[in-house]
């Protein structure tokens, strides 16, 4: 019988916990610290352990919430929240809130660790306590020791993947060396953009042809672990970079046509399908979704929930990450006639009938991100403007005049203090298909098909649109605008928008304009207001080299820093 286990990330060795220090989700299990490394990995029970360490390296999601504050997506309430950093453009190569140099090359020393010592495992003993003809535990231990490999691959790639988003080139190793060793660093060299970029894809291929398509006759891999399709959707989105115009003008030689390809393979595989509710996604049950491809099970918890209630609720805390003016702007109107969709606009104070109602008949995507002002919340009508019960000037309200819904579950009770189960997406079907139709738009145009791929790139963002009860676009729509567009409604507060606006090179466009707030009347008169200035410049595409390493190597820092 299949387990009913999962993943959930685990600490040994003394390894250092990476979370910000308010939101600490990951569950602890140890190994005894005197354990030498050659009897480590040639224990199978205790190599298994170590490889659970190494997932607790990827991305803590939720803790990173907070960093879409630092995009034109949100603000933070709290005034000393790290973001403030990044906004006020004052972070650089000695104080940078993000700065995940450390801990992604710790994880790359784990994977490099498990894949020097792999052939040292012994798993003889389980054949040695075989007492009857059936050997199906000593095969089950052989195969999981092959797809461990398949695991430390890819999420070496993963790794590799954090840092090039933020740092452009980076050391590739393929020995263990120890980070916290300053004398094996001395002489290391960065590797360029396109080795990395190219080294990355070809890590996933390894995994790739490890970890089987079909794991249905593995029912002792438990969920959450690696599969074939989040290996392609990794080296699909790193090729994705790869191909945009921050990459390509730093040397990458990756192509929009390669990208599709990537992105078609994980298409190609038929086991992923958009899912008819898109608040389904974000709920305690979205592991179940037919979209999830690849996610992080934190278990049952309220920290978000404590974070962004909306004030009126008692014991919230009002450390919230709040959908600013500048985001809620971008979801269109819905045109009806007779009660039927006939179309979509953008909206536009301006416009007489959307300052009436501003929001009415938006993006259905809105409410599901977005709690605002006459939103119904736990049975509560929520009041954003002044004077109301969860708008200024109560201490800890909102400063945009909106609350976050997405990920947020209403069930929670603050105070009985009640939890439900939080998993963070790191892979969805939804990101693949627009991430296709970016790639195939620039590859090929909105409506080709000269690869014979099934699908075009107009077809792809429609499928996420029509998903919506959004309109579909026409070709003469579909263009960059359309795209960033769609990315931003549809993957808000994913930990996308942070990157994507670098990757395209439109940092100076969408984060050094102001960031504007709703401001309400009791009377329930709207206006757009600034909230808060924001400094972006170009040199803020690639994060700056830590200046410990810059000391240490001599390397070259990022331009303008």
């Amino acid at each position: 019988m299949k387990r009913n286990r999962y993943i959930i990330t685990m600490l040994a060795l003394g390894t250092v916990l990476y979370s910000s220090c308010k939101h600490d989700y990951l569950e602890v299990q140890t190994i005894k610290a005197d354990i030498t490394t050659d009897k480590l990995y040639s224990n199978y029970t205790y190599v298994q352990q170590q490889m659970w360490t190494t997932y607790s390296y990827l991305p803590d999601g939720f803790a990173d919430l907070d960093l879409d504050a630092a995009t034109d997506e949100a603000e933070a309430t709290n005034s000393v929240e790290r973001v403030q950093t990044f906004n006020y453009g004052t972070w650089n190569q000695y104080t940078n809130p993000d700065d995940v140099w450390a801990k992604n090359f710790d994880g790359i020393r784990q994977a490099n660790l498990f894949l020097k010592n792999k052939g040292t495992i012994d798993i003889n003993y389980i054949k040695d306590k075989i007492t009857s003809t059936d050997s199906t535990t000593y095969f089950n231990a052989r195969n999981n020791v092959k797809f461990m490999e398949g695991e430390a691959l890819f999420l070496k790639a993963y790794f590799y993947f954090e840092l090039v988003k933020r740092y452009g080139g980076v050391p590739i190793f393929e020995q263990p060396l120890d980070y916290n060793d300053a004398a094996s660093w001395k002489n290391v060299q960065r590797n360029s953009v396109d080795e990395c970029v190219k080294y990355i894809s070809s890590l996933c291929d390894k995994a790739a042809a490890i970890i089987p398509a079909n794991l249905s006759s593995y029912s002792w891999y438990d969920a959450g672990r690696v599969t074939q399709g989040a290996i392609k959707a990794l080296k699909a989105k790193a090729l994705l970079y790869g191909a945009s115009p921050l990459f390509t003008s730093n040397g990458s030689t990756t192509t929009w046509a390669m990208a599709a390809s990537a992105l078609h393979d994980v298409i190609a595989l038929g086991s992923y399908s958009l899912d008819g509710n898109y608040s389904n996604l974000f709920g305690s049950n979205n592991t179940t979704s037919g979209e999830v491809i690849f996610y992080r099970r934190y278990g049952a918890t309220n920290n978000i929930e404590y974070n962004n209630f909306p004030i009126v609720f008692q014991n919230a805390n009002g450390n919230s990450v709040t959908p600013t003016e500048n985001l809620v702007n971008d979801f269109e109107v819905l045109t009806k006639s007779g009660g039927t969709i006939t179309g979509s606009v953008p909206f536009d104070w301006n416009n007489p009938a959307h300052a009436a109602a501003p929001y009415a008949n938006r993006d259905p995507r809105f409410a599901a991100t977005v709690v605002y002002n006459g939103a119904s919340f736990k049975s509560t009508t929520i009041e954003t403007f002044f004077g109301g019960n969860s708008g200024l000037p109560r201490q800890n309200a909102t400063k945009t005049g909106y609350y976050l819904s997405k990920w947020v579950n209403q069930s929670v009770d603050l105070v009985n203090a009640t939890t439900t189960v939080h998993s963070w997406i790191y892979f969805r079907y939804a990101d693949i298909l627009l991430g296709y139709a970016e790639a195939m738009n620039n590859a090929y145009g909105a409506d080709a098909d000269p690869q014979g791929y099934g699908m075009t790139a107009l077809q792809a963002i429609n499928r996420v649109r029509a998903r919506s009860t959004m309109p579909a676009l026409t070709a003469a729509q579909l263009n960059q605008t359309a795209i960033e567009h769609e990315r931003n409604v549809e993957l808000s507060f994913e930990n996308n928008r942070l990157w994507d606006v670098r990757r395209w090179k439109k940092g100076t466009t969408y984060f050094s304009k102001p960031a504007n707030r709703i401001d309400i009347t009791s009377a329930g008169v709207y206006s757009v207001k600034k909230l808060e200035d924001r400094v972006f410049t170009q040199k803020m595409d690639w994060y700056p080299i830590p200046q410990a390493e810059i000391s240490k190597t001599g390397w070259t820092q990022n331009p303008g820093w």
